[in-house]
């Protein structure tokens, strides 16, 4: 096997600096030609690689970013981290994702295993962002972006979707195409974003002058099998029923898979529309209406701040909403006025 050798014996053995042979590696700095041929080939031929760790050690830089995610399921958290990968890859970063299934003490317990691997930044993906959060992210060296989450009030940067005027804006579509008795399965309670699109969809109805319906306003998980069991329950309690707002696309295939069992036509006798558009959006029964905004581009944001304030050396608060898109298809029509005995 091979001995394992070092910067100061490549350098002694082509008669050179230290400062030389890290410049020939690092293609930096100006090298005679017939010198960097030299140490070149006495590269090749022991096969010399500078030892990154103590490099980076040294430099006080890991290259590293850690991401902090709820869970690794559905269409949103693999994309997001897509897009982070490919800025982070640009500049030569290297992820790590810690997943805490939704859980305050896993989560900050991850902030600290972030902080002792020398991370370089954090980028933070939770469903519900406490006062816990805000604590120990106000004590990090490091820059932290939240993601999905608007902690504008809380002062951290951020990049997230614009909940509030997509849950009004697709709210009041439904309600311009006559329906009045609009049902809503929103998302975890606390939530930030769960409060904002509930908001918009109260919003579109006082604007509407329509009274909403507390009794059909029930909270979910996100997930499919929760959406099926929230339906039943708001579609046994109000005979009116003519249209129901989901906040994701998984809710509003539960949604939409317990009113066909029930026989019950969508979009003529219920219209539904998610605040989502996934692929399940169009892998679904009937292609549902929903709101496409880009989980993709939310990474790629993301990660460019983060970048920006590494390079920068400077924490500055940014925020970035990104745009969406109402895509109405076939799971929503006008109101029929066709109420259940």
């Amino acid at each position: 096997m091979k001995k394992e050798i070092n910067i100061t014996e490549v350098a002694k053995k082509a008669g050179v600096s230290i400062a030389t042979v890290s410049r020939v590696f690092n293609n930096q700095g100006p090298v005679k030609e017939s010198t960097r041929k030299k140490i070149q080939h006495i590269i090749e031929e022991t096969g010399y690689s500078p030892n990154i760790l103590a490099r980076e050690l040294a430099e006080q830089k890991t290259h590293l970013i850690g991401i902090i995610v709820h869970d690794l399921t559905g269409e949103g958290i693999p994309r997001i981290i897509n897009g982070v990968n490919e800025v982070l890859g640009a500049k030569g970063y290297n992820l790590l994702i810690a997943c805490t299934n939704g859980s305050l003490e896993n989560e900050l317990k991850q902030f600290e295993i972030f902080r002792s691997k020398r991370v370089e930044g954090i980028l933070f993906a939770t469903r519900v962002f406490q006062p816990e959060h805000i604590e120990i992210i106000k004590k990090l060296p490091i820059p932290v972006v939240s993601l999905l989450q608007n902690t504008e009030r809380d002062e951290v940067p951020f990049v997230a979707f614009d909940n509030y005027n997509f849950a009004f804006e697709g709210t009041k579509r439904l309600i311009e195409l006559g329906h009045t008795t609009i049902g809503f399965i929103g998302g975890p309670k606390h939530s930030i974003n769960g409060e904002e699109r509930f908001k918009g969809y109260i919003d579109a109805h006082k604007k509407a002058g329509i009274q909403y319906h507390s009794e059909i306003t029930v909270n979910g998980n996100y997930h499919i099998e929760d959406g099926y069991h929230k339906m039943e329950l708001i579609y046994a309690k109000n005979n009116q029923l003519t249209a129901v707002v989901a906040a994701n696309d998984g809710m509003a295939i539960g949604a939409l898979n317990y009113l066909q069992d029930q026989n019950v036509v969508v979009p003529d006798e219920v219209s539904v529309l998610a605040l989502d558009d996934t692929v399940l959006a169009k892998a679904s029964r009937l292609k549902l209406s929903g709101v496409h905004y880009s989980y993709t581009d939310l990474g790629q944001k993301g990660a460019g701040i983060m970048m920006k304030m590494i390079e920068n050396a400077q924490f500055d608060y940014e925020k970035c909403i990104i745009p969406y898109e109402i895509c109405m298809r076939e799971s929503v029509s006008e109101a029929r006025g066709q109420a259940r005995a």
